[in-house]
């Protein structure tokens, strides 16, 4: 499958620097028949993010989230390859 990663902004160093300590982003893969959010977290951010909307609002969901070891372009970009090649996209996009 084609696709392709829209980063929020364009980035540089400084930026992924900062993303990667945030440790989440929200990014968009794009291909031929659609397009889908995906929400990236590392573990660390992810157990926050819960633990904070399980007390806020008693349940947590999330539809397309990708855990990485560590929020960086590289590990993004390896592991939307991987989920794409697994068929990810094309489940996601006949919803």
């Amino acid at each position: 499958m084609e696709y392709r990663i829209e980063w929020p902004a364009p980035m540089d160093e400084y930026d992924w620097a900062t993303q990667e300590a945030k440790g989440w982003m929200d990014v968009t893969v794009a291909w031929g028949g659609g397009g889908r959010v995906v929400e990236v977290y590392d573990p660390v951010r992810l157990a926050q993010s819960v633990a904070g909307e399980i007390d806020r609002l008693g349940h947590f969901t999330a539809g397309n989230l990708l855990v990485v070891a560590s929020v960086t372009r590289a590990n993004v970009e390896s592991a939307i390859s991987a989920i794409a090649d697994e068929g990810f996209f094309d489940r996601a996009s006949s919803h």
